[in-house]
């Protein structure tokens, strides 16, 4: 096979151009293409039915790829479109997301935290090509995603077993889907945002083989400089290689990659003191508020393998496999990562405090897919197991230093040192997870019901980093239904109703309660949905969803002979959800949505709390992004997000609501023979300055400043 491969001109360019970025001489690199050009025409950019910033089909689980039509849940499939209009390194991780409406932008590039449905989730909680935990809560490298599926709502019972961690995917499930080998193209891309952040970027794509069955992706990336916020500076660097092999009865894909991102000042973390008496007026975003010689810098690697096995007409076996290591090296950060601002001046210290997270995680599943019939109905039935371990590291101690004052509105420092940096680490946590899945499509004329289950068993060990030492160890297991029902009348609408469920590992008890060392169960997150679907006849989508979830909480109760621990806390998150997309006229493409919450706690220790609504969830979340296609060269876009007010510290403040406006122009044109795409891109068009309320109890982001993005892309 391989020898069948025939280097063209092209693919030796590309190996030309690799080793001229991996050694920083883009702009030799970039003048020598230009002058050793063929003359064979590439194809042009762009898939006509992922041309809109979300399409109809995409990742559900364990059930395969499936029409958002046939799905009794809420879905949105966020297209490679949007990845380029909004995925900017400048921007956090959310910027992407946002085209959902269950989704709500809550972080920075430092923390790319985001909600959904009202629960934290980030990097860590999300999936790639349908394995769980392969990503980090600071390495998402978009440049590398073609598609993102967003599956609103818990859903154990459908989604493979993941030991996340910092967050987890009470809220639904976010799966990252990568780049593979379409036409064959070269493509160089390069780009300068904020005050001199320079970014270059190759992505080569061929096909061979007698069939074209083989597949090659190659992405590489460089970014290096400062963005709009003064004195932060990014610089990562990764290479990443997708294979694929598309036989008669077989399908592979294999993703692995190395990347080493590291990001220095940009303070956007914030919490409020003892002696606040009022919400804080917002700061100058574009100022950075970090200290000389903060710092957060990773590198890691990871390696993802999906298998899909015909054995008949009706039955296929399927294995996903993934292993990520990865180390936060430095983490110079203020104490706990946030500024504390202790009075309405805006006063703070510069406490630093250091350390790193060194950690892997591996992930293994097996299953089978068939068809059957039983009289007049049509089954679609899925098993599978999966097992999931993760190893974690810490600092052995991670003392706080004081390194002087500040004021966040004067911009005054005064830094007296410099950061201490050393530190040692140790083991602190191993996790092993894992499930079976069960679940069974029965479709009965105009009629589809979901029915399926999940156990999950969950074993963690914790260690004192300083010593090595196991200091508990919990064991727990539960189970979680999954199912729905879906009606459709005729094939562009329907109506649906479903029940799904989510669950963390059990806990155990601490020596402050009378019942130390019992081990509550895993606190399950359940949610009720109903909904309906319809597609016009020019193929734009509109959906409406009711949802109403509940999360178990452990709470302390006071009984006769003192406090215990027990699972008798509720939270309940209920709202209402539009979401409209598509071409709606011959030039004009859109994705709209909007969202009603309504957060609270109903059930808290001693009654304290109960009634109060959920920090950092704002009743109101909307979003619109259109594009305008006047032609086949030139087309503009822009995307209006308003996020309504949100309470902090159980209701003691309010943050303002705020709208922020994105615009973007894009012009295709050749050089030579060679197709090139110019962009600009401005995020925040009005500088809007504004807090985020954000990770639960007392936590605050700033906003991104007025961030200016200019790129290439040329086809050689």
């Amino acid at each position: 096979m391989f020898g069948e491969m025939k280097m063209e001109k092209k693919k030796w360019l590309t190996l030309a151009i690799v080793t001229a970025l991996t050694t920083g001489s883009w702009s030799v690199a970039f003048a020598e293409t230009i002058s050793d050009l063929g003359d064979e025409n590439v194809t042009v950019y762009g898939d006509e039915e992922k041309d809109g910033f979300v399409t109809d089909k995409g990742s559900v689980g364990i059930l395969g790829n499936r029409d958002t039509m046939k799905v009794p849940f809420t879905t949105t499939n966020i297209t490679e479109k949007t990845v380029e209009a909004f995925g900017n390194p400048s921007q956090p991780l959310d910027s992407v997301l946002a085209g959902s409406p269950s989704i709500r932008g809550t972080g920075s590039i430092l923390h790319n935290d985001f909600q959904l449905r009202g629960f934290r989730a980030n990097g860590s909680s999300s999936y790639v090509n349908g394995v769980p935990d392969m990503f980090t809560q600071f390495n998402a490298p978009l440049h590398v995603i073609e598609q993102i599926d967003v599956l609103a709502g818990p859903n154990s019972g459908i989604g493979g077993t993941g030991t996340h961690y910092e967050s987890n995917a009470a809220g639904g499930l976010v799966n990252f889907v990568t780049k593979r080998a379409t036409h064959d193209f070269n493509r160089l891309t390069l780009s300068h945002t904020g005050r001199g952040m320079l970014g270059g970027y190759l992505d080569s794509s061929f096909r061979t083989g007698k069939n074209k069955e083989w597949g090659f992706r190659l992405n590489l990336e460089q970014v290096d400089g400062e963005t709009a916020v003064k004195g932060q500076k990014v610089n990562a660097s990764s290479i990443y290689l997708n294979v694929d092999y598309k036989g008669r009865k077989s399908n592979t894909n294999l993703f692995t990659g190395y990347r080493q991102n590291e990001v220095s000042g940009g303070q956007r973390w914030f919490k409020l003191g003892g002696a606040v008496t009022k919400f804080p007026s917002v700061p100058n975003p574009s100022n950075d508020y970090g200290y000389n010689g903060q710092v957060k810098s990773s590198y890691g690697w990871l390696a993802i393998l999906n298998h899909e096995q015909k054995m008949d007409d009706s039955w296929k076996w399927f294995a996903n496999f993934g292993y990520m290591g990865n180390k936060l090296n430095k983490n110079v950060m203020y104490q706990n990562s946030a500024i504390t601002i202790l009075n309405d001046a805006g006063d703070y210290n510069l406490t630093s405090q250091r350390t790193t997270t060194p950690q892997n995680a591996t992930y293994a599943q097996l299953g089978i897919n068939g068809k059957l019939e039983t009289g007049e109905l049509k089954h679609d039935i899925t098993i599978a197991v999966d097992k999931a371990w993760r190893t974690r590291y810490a600092t052995k101690a991670s003392p706080v230093t004081n390194l002087g004052t500040a004021n966040i509105y004067t911009g005054v420092v005064n830094q007296l040192m410099e950061p201490p940096t050393d530190y040692e680490y140790g083991l602190t946590n191993k996790t092993h997870m894992s499930g079976i899945n069960i679940a069974d499509t029965i479709s009965y004329g105009k009629m589809d019901v979901l029915l399926g289950i999940h156990h999950h068993e969950s074993h963690v060990d914790g260690y004192s980093a300083a010593t090595g030492k196991q200091t508990s160890s919990v064991n727990s297991s539960a189970n979680c239904p999954t199912y729905g029902i879906m009606y459709s009348p005729m094939e562009s609408f329907a109506v649906y109703a479903s029940h799904s469920e989510n669950f963390d590992g059990g806990a155990i008890v601490g020596n402050t309660y009378q019942n130390v060392g019992e081990i509550l169960p895993p606190a399950k997150t359940k949610q009720n949905e109903i909904g309906l679907k319809y597609k016009f006849n020019n193929g734009v989508l509109a959906s409406l969803s009711y949802f109403d979830i509940t999360q178990a909480n452990n709470i302390a109760v006071d009984r006769a002979d003192g406090t215990y621990l027990v699972q008798d806390g509720q939270l309940r998150h209920k709202g209402v959800e539009l979401a409209v997309s598509g071409r709606i006229a011959p030039k004009w493409n859109i994705a709209s949505g909007i969202a009603y919450m309504d957060a609270t706690k109903e059930k808290t220790a001693r009654g304290l709390q109960d009634g109060i609504t959920e920090d950092g969830t704002p009743k109101w979340t909307a979003s619109l992004v259109a594009r305008y296609d006047a032609d086949d060269k030139f087309s503009a876009f822009g995307r209006m997000s308003y996020v309504g007010s949100a309470t902090i510290l159980n209701e003691k403040f309010r943050a303002p609501a705020y709208t922020v406006v994105d615009l973007g122009i894009n012009y295709r044109t050749k050089i030579g023979t060679c197709p090139a795409l110019f962009s600009l891109t401005c995020y925040n068009v009005f500088d809007k300055d504004y807090w985020m309320v954000s990770r639960g109890d007392n936590n605050i982001y700033l906003s991104t400043p007025r961030t200016f993005a200019l790129s290439m892309s040329l086809d050689i």
